[in-house]
């Protein structure tokens, strides 16, 4: 499954990512742009008074590949999992 992630700056400067896992999967740059502007404008978020995704950097999918070394599961526990 692809991941969507959006790369933000806060107002402190630092460097902030929303990753959403249900994003459609065929998002192009001016739908994906607009809601990131959306976003910071809205200040949903506040940590330490700064607006952690003031400003919109880039946004990209992504994903990840799980590759199992070992489990101790029990069957039982993957069943419900």
């Amino acid at each position: 499954m692809k991941q969507l992630d959006m790369e933000f700056t806060s107002e402190n400067g630092k460097e902030k990512h929303l990753r959403m896992n249900y994003a459609s999967q065929n998002l192009d740059e001016t739908t994906v742009k607009t809601a990131m502007q959306t976003i910071a404008e809205l200040k949903m978020f506040e940590i330490d008074f700064a607006n952690p995704y003031a400003h919109p950097v880039q946004a990209s999918y992504t994903e990840r590949t799980v590759t199992p070394i070992f489990s101790d599961k029990k069957k039982s526990e993957k069943a419900d999992a």
